[in-house]
């Protein structure tokens, strides 16, 4: 079984080879362990190609061995993804992806929240990176919430109401002078979904 829910792919290299759309559906295929052959007939590929492409992915360690399997007197070495799914960084992007919120600091802006969007998500992927490599735990936390407004006034006094919450919950907290303090990132944000996208929290 692949060992994460989620992975962050973070160099160029690593984005080229699973945008492929041929290796992005074997990933796919590979949230449980198979082996060549099977992904060959599930593909309809030849399983030369598909080895080809195997060997893309476990270069940038997108997949990895998952142990073997005898069949028809026949060792099949299995193989799964690294993750049951994938975000790209905008760090993959290398200069052209250093979207910096700062640029355009307007909280009701939509590209605003795009680039915090994109800064947490290099942020927190490099985080845990070094929580893997070092074995320590990612010291994250995180809300998601659905709420509907009933006007956009309403919309707009909730906005100014969390503001104020959030805003004396970290003075409360926050303190920059203790030894061995550790700073932390915290954004919020809020945008309108399709109704399409509507579910029961």
């Amino acid at each position: 079984m692949p060992t994460d829910a989620v992975d962050v792919i973070a160099t160029s290299g690593a984005a080229i080879t699973a945008l492929d759309p041929v290796r992005a559906r074997l990933l796919a295929e590979l949230a449980e362990p198979r082996s060549s052959s099977e992904l060959a007939r599930i593909l309809e590929l030849p399983r030369q190609r598909v080895n080809y492409h195997v060997r893309r992915l476990e270069e940038h360690a997108l997949v990895a061995a998952a142990g073997e399997r005898r069949w028809g007197g026949i060792t099949e070495r299995l193989l799964v993804a690294t993750a049951r799914g994938y975000l790209v960084s905008s760090e993959a992007l290398g200069p052209a992806g250093a979207a910096d919120p700062g640029l355009r600091p307007d909280r009701l802006s939509a590209a605003y929240l795009v680039s915090l969007a994109g800064r947490a998500v290099r942020e927190v992927g490099a985080l845990l990176r070094r929580s893997r490599t070092g074995g320590g735990p990612a010291e994250t936390f995180a809300l998601d919430v659905q709420i509907t407004f009933p006007t956009p006034a309403a919309r707009a006094a909730f906005a100014r109401d969390l503001a104020d919450v959030v805003t004396g919950v970290i003075a409360r907290h926050h303190d920059d002078r203790a030894p061995g303090g550790r700073p932390h990132r915290l954004v919020v944000g809020a945008y309108p979904l399709d109704s399409e996208e509507h579910t029961d929290v």
